[in-house]
């Protein structure tokens, strides 16, 4: 699974990176989420027992509605990000280390995860690798 997060995020961003400055940038994510739906639903059905899709839509609730609207928000934010200028290696970076940050409060506020010593310590390995990053 590790492995294709990876492969798919080095798609991801080096797909962003390279969309055509000239276009209005929601065009892209129109077929973006077209692909992305039209493939999820082909994956579904090929995993049989296509008559649970229903109700097992309805199960999930609330929350793919939000993580729907927040995908859109990454997926527009890494655009705007590149066409702004924004390195690929920065970018992400700075994203994922400022998420990394905002997960652990989050974490600790919503989920009782502690915050430890060896996590404060890994966030400021992590900023450290950012300022050297944002050197480069």
């Amino acid at each position: 699974p590790i492995a294709m997060v990876v492969a798919g995020n080095i798609a991801y961003h080096v797909g962003l990176k390279g969309m055509p400055a000239g276009i209005h940038p929601l065009s892209p994510l129109i077929v973006l989420f077209t692909t992305s739906a039209v493939a999820t639903l082909v994956l579904r059905l090929l995993a049989g027992r296509a008559q649970e899709l229903k109700a097992e839509v309805a199960l999930a609730g609330w929350r793919p509605y939000v993580v729907g609207i927040a995908i859109v928000a990454i997926e527009l934010g890494f655009l705007l990000a590149y066409r702004a200028g924004w390195k690929i290696s920065t970018a992400v970076v700075t994203a994922n280390i400022l998420v990394a940050i905002a997960l652990l409060a989050v974490g600790a506020l919503a989920f009782r995860e502690p915050v430890t010593p060896v996590r404060l310590a890994g966030i400021a390995t992590c900023l450290a690798g950012l300022w050297l990053v944002a050197r480069g």
